[in-house]
C-alpha cells in the first residue's frame, strides 16, 4: 500500500520537474528538441527538376566533398567556412545557384569559382570579405550577384584589373552596406535592370557613375548619404529613363521650384556619356541581332515548310499515278495475246540420225 506521504512527494517532484522545464525553455535553455530535430548532415532536396543539397546551419568548416557531383543547388548559409580555394568546388562544376551566406568567408584564393561555368546566381552575402573575387565577372552565365554586408575596403584598388567588358550578364546586383563612398566602376553592364547600394555613406556619388548602366529599371538608395543637390540631380536624370528609385529621403525630390533652383545653380544639368552611348549602342547591337535570328529562323521555317509540302504534293501525285497504273493493268489483265504451242514429237517418232550435221555439210559441198 503506497503511503499518502510517498504520493505527495512524487506530486511535487513531478510539479517542480515541470516548471523547471518550462522556465529554462522560457529562458531559451530547453535545446533537446531543437538539437534532435536539426539535420546532422547535408540533405537531398529536388527543386524544379533539380538536385539539390540543403547543408546550412550544420556548422561546417569547410565545403563538403562527399555530395553527388551533379548537383545544380548547394546551400551552404549559416555555417563557419573561413576560406574558400580551388578545390573547393571543383567537383560541383554544374551547381547553377550557390549560397554562402552566412560565414566567415575572408579569403577566396584565386581560381576558386573559374570552372564553374553553369553557375547563374551567388550569394555572399554578410561574410569578412574585403573585396569582390574578379573572376566571378567572367562567368558566361553568372545573373545574379548578392555581397552585401561585407566591408569592401579593397574594392577600389582592385578594381583596375578587372577585363572590361565585363562577360558576365549580371542582372541584379546587390551592394548593400558595403562601406561604399562612390559606385564602383565595373565598366558598362548593358545587362543589369536592379541595384542595391542601400545603407552606405555615398557621399561622392554622381550620377555619371551611373551612366553604363543604360538599362538599370531599379535603385536601391535607401538609408544613404547622398549629398542634396547629386541626390536631386540622380532621381530627375533616373526618372527620365524610367528607374524606379527607393529612397527614405524626401530632399531627393524637390517639391518647390526654389529647391530645384538652388541645385539648378550648383550642378551642371547631366548630358550623356561616352558610356552611356556605349552601352545603348551594345543593346541597340543585341536587338538588331536577337532581330536578324527572328528573320531568318521565319525564313529558314518559311522555306522548310515549302519543301515539306512540295514533297508532299510529289508523294500524293506518285501515289495516285501508280493507282491509276495498277488499275489499268487489272483492268486489261485477261486481254493478253494468245500464247502458240509448238508440238513436237514424242520420242518413238524422232528419226534416228548420225551424223547428221555432217553429212548436210558434205550434201551441200557437192
Amino acid at each position: 500500500m503506497i503511503r499518502p506521504k510517498f504520493v505527495g512527494k512524487r506530486i511535487l517532484l513531478t510539479l517542480g520537474a515541470l516548471v523547471t522545464l518550462t522556465l529554462s525553455f522560457v529562458n531559451g535553455f530547453a535545446t533537446l528538441a531543437t538539437d534532435l530535430d536539426k539535420p546532422q548532415r547535408c540533405l537531398q532536396e529536388r527543386t524544379y527538376k533539380m538536385v539539390g543539397y540543403n547543408c546550412a546551419n550544420l556548422n561546417l568548416k569547410e565545403i563538403p566533398q562527399s555530395l553527388k557531383s551533379n548537383l545544380q543547388i548547394l546551400d551552404l548559409s549559416f555555417n563557419r567556412i573561413r576560406d574558400l580555394n580551388r578545390h573547393s568546388f571543383s567537383r560541383y562544376t554544374d551547381v547553377k545557384y550557390l549560397y554562402l551566406f552566412e560565414n566567415m568567408i575572408q579569403n577566396i584564393e584565386d581560381d576558386t569559382f573559374s570552372e564553374l561555368s553553369s553557375l547563374e546566381a551567388l550569394d555572399l552575402s554578410s561574410n569578412a570579405l574585403k573585396t569582390i573575387p574578379l573572376e566571378l565577372f567572367r562567368l558566361p552565365l553568372l545573373r545574379n550577384l548578392y555581397v552585401a554586408h561585407n566591408a569592401l575596403s579593397d574594392l577600389d584598388r582592385n578594381l583596375p584589373l578587372l577585363d572590361k567588358p565585363v562577360q558576365a550578364p549580371i542582372q541584379i546586383l546587390s551592394l548593400a552596406d558595403c562601406w561604399l563612398t562612390k559606385l564602383p566602376n565595373f565598366g558598362i553592364l548593358p545587362d543589369l535592370w536592379q541595384l542595391n547600394i542601400s545603407s552606405n555613406p555615398m557621399t561622392e556619388l554622381t550620377v555619371d557613375q551611373f551612366s553604363p548602366m543604360c538599362n538599370l529599371r531599379s535603385l536601391d538608395l535607401n538609408n544613404t548619404q547622398i549629398q542634396i543637390c547629386s541626390c536631386q540631380l540622380i532621381t530627375a536624370e533616373l526618372s527620365t529613363r524610367r528607374t524606379k528609385i527607393l529612397n527614405s529621403h524626401p530632399h531627393c525630390t524637390p517639391l518647390f521650384s526654389a529647391e530645384q533652383s538652388i541645385c539648378a545653380q550648383d550642378v551642371s544639368p547631366a548630358t550623356p556619356t561616352t558610356d552611356y552611348q556605349q552601352c545603348m549602342e551594345i543593346r541597340t547591337a543585341r536587338k538588331l541581332n536577337t532581330e536578324a535570328k527572328t528573320a531568318w529562323f521565319k525564313i529558314s521555317l518559311g522555306v522548310l515548310t515549302c519543301i515539306v509540302l512540295f514533297s508532299l504534293i510529289l508523294y500524293c501525285l506518285h501515289k495516285r499515278n501508280a493507282k491509276s497504273m495498277k488499275a489499268n493493268k487489272n483492268k486489261h489483265g485477261n486481254k493478253t495475246a494468245p500464247i502458240h504451242k509448238v508440238m513436237v514429237p514424242s520420242g518413238d517418232e524422232l528419226p534416228i540420225v548420225e551424223n547428221g550435221n555432217r553429212d548436210k555439210l558434205i550434201n551441200d559441198c557437192d
